[in-house]
């Protein structure tokens, strides 16, 4: 009697032992269907990311070539003596630089005409009156193709030089006055002539008249920059004569509080005595000899 309950309960323990390990399997069972569930979400979440990723590559729009101001279509259209940044690729084809943003403005600004580049960004379909282009590219990123500024000609005079403000992309103009057609500026009465921008203006271009020297000027100035540095384009026009002579430039001024202490001083009294007219004055009476 005693041999058969103990094998009784051998027999129930080896049920039990049983019915556990089975539990046990479906538990495990369902843990790893459930993980793998899991895993197989994150795999279509990741494929799903990866995918828009692609499709926003593919929206972007990339032309490599050379940093230029855009070409006029015909001299005698309406337009300002200023620089309209464009790229021109190797088929010289135009295409004008626009930037999503102010804080991202400069990043077009501080590129050097001539420089062989490459735009990624939104092609925008634009049809100008005014400039050759086959329309506008909303940048998203510029990439440097050449980095050694001896490759880059640069046609800047000597006398264009300061020890924190910097100037880039100059370049000069002469007309006939009888042939200079009335644009922005226009001659009158033998001296230049221009519509001020008033002072409340929110318009980044800003046009003004100055005297200088005796000599009188219409000049245009725009200005980009975010924190760091600031770019203004500048047109000085004047005229000597029978002839309408054009001076344009970008000059970059720096954040003089990004200097240590002992040049901070320095940069600000620059800023403030610098004299940029003058420079650009004797710069015409060279040019016009």
């Amino acid at each position: 009697m005693q041999k058969i309950n103990n094998k009784l309960k051998l027999f129930s323990l080896g049920i039990l032992a049983v019915l556990i390990l089975i539990i046990i399997f479906f538990v495990i069972s369902n843990l790893l269907q459930k993980r793998e569930v899991k895993n197989n979400s994150e795999e279509i979440t990741l494929a799903e990311i990866q995918k828009k990723y692609e499709e926003i590559n593919e929206k972007l729009f990339v032309v490599s070539g050379e940093f230029a101001c855009l070409p006029l279509k015909d001299e005698n259209i309406p337009h300002n003596d200023l620089c309209v940044f464009g790229i021109k690729n190797s088929n010289n084809d135009y295409y004008r630089l626009q930037v999503p943003s102010d804080e991202d403005s400069n990043m077009i600004s501080r590129i050097r005409k001539g420089q062989k580049i490459e735009i990624s960004g939104e092609l925008i379909n634009e049809e100008s009156e005014i400039y050759k282009t086959l329309g506008a590219i909303k940048v998203v990123g510029v990439k440097y193709l050449q980095t050694d500024e001896k490759d880059l000609a640069s046609n800047l005079p000597d006398s264009f030089k300061a020890n924190y403000i910097s100037f880039q992309n100059y370049g000069s103009n002469i007309f006939k006055a009888e042939e200079y057609p009335k644009l922005e500026f226009w001659v009158e009465n033998g001296e230049i002539e221009c519509n001020e921008t008033p002072s409340e203006s929110s318009l980044p271009l800003r046009i003004s008249k100055r005297e200088i020297s005796g000599r009188k000027y219409c000049i245009g100035a725009s200005s980009e920059g975010a924190a760091g540095s600031v770019y203004t384009q500048y047109a000085y026009t004047t005229v000597i004569g029978d002839n309408v002579y054009s001076v344009r430039f970008v000059a970059r001024y720096p954040n003089c509080d990004n200097y240590p202490d002992n040049e901070r001083a320095q940069c600000k009294t620059e800023r403030e005595t610098f004299n940029l007219d003058n420079l650009v004055d004797s710069e015409v009476g060279r040019i016009s000899n």
